[in-house]
């Protein structure tokens, strides 16, 4: 497999926020899990530096790294308010993070945010909730990007919106002979930003010279 097939995900559709979950997070079955990894690894899981090593491990998977899967996009936006205005609203620099199903490593990096209302607006932390139900999962950072831009269009009922995401992809930066500030920048655009090419420049206009801090 080429160096573009392990970070990049394979073409075609993708429904939903990032891989589906085929059932419930099983806290017990992680921990037994994390154990056997530190075993294989040649690490006695029941040291005095590791004995709550697996607890540890599992309590950040299960409420950060993964912890969208706990949350509906569309309940972390919520309604919003009505309002009439139609100004592009920017959000910039949220910070994101979402996990890579081929290597099982984190990425990390900032999303930079834009809608236009469509008759409601959303308070700017509730943008934020979305970002992170959508982010918080096994999925790619192109996925993340599409995701975040198509749930401002069908939850929030948005004219248009646009996500830009800059993010070090952990299992790049450790690959052979990196220099180790590798970043990634994926860009999404639906509704009127995808066809009104003016308001594309004035989000990237806005958002310029933005990066990871």
């Amino acid at each position: 497999m080429s160096d573009f097939d392990e970070h990049h995900p394979p073409h075609g559709p993708c429904t939903g926020a990032g891989i589906p979950r085929q059932g419930q997070f099983d806290p017990a079955a992680f921990e037994r899990a994390v154990n056997d990894l530190l075993a294989a690894c040649g690490i006695a899981p029941d040291t005095t530096h590791m004995g709550r090593t697996a607890t540890r491990v599992r309590e950040l998977w299960q409420k950060r790294l993964l912890g969208g899967y706990e949350l509906d996009p569309a309940e972390a936006l919520g309604d919003g308010f009505p309002d009439e205005r139609s100004d592009m609203v920017v959000i910039r620099g949220i910070a994101v993070h979402g996990v890579c199903p081929h290597h099982l490593v984190p990425f990390r990096g900032v999303a930079h945010v834009a809608y236009l209302p469509g008759g409601r607006l959303h308070g700017f932390g509730r943008i934020a909730r979305l970002v992170d139900a959508i982010g918080h999962r096994f999925t790619y950072q192109e996925w993340m990007t599409r995701d975040i831009a198509d749930a401002l269009l069908k939850h929030g009922h948005a004219r248009g919106a646009a996500c830009i995401i800059e993010a070090e992809q952990l299992c790049l930066l450790l690959g052979e002979d990196r220099r180790g500030d590798e970043r990634v920048v994926t860009q999404a655009f639906a509704g009127e930003f995808e066809t009104r090419e003016h308001l594309r420049s004035e989000f990237l206009h806005a958002v310029a010279g933005r990066g990871p801090r």
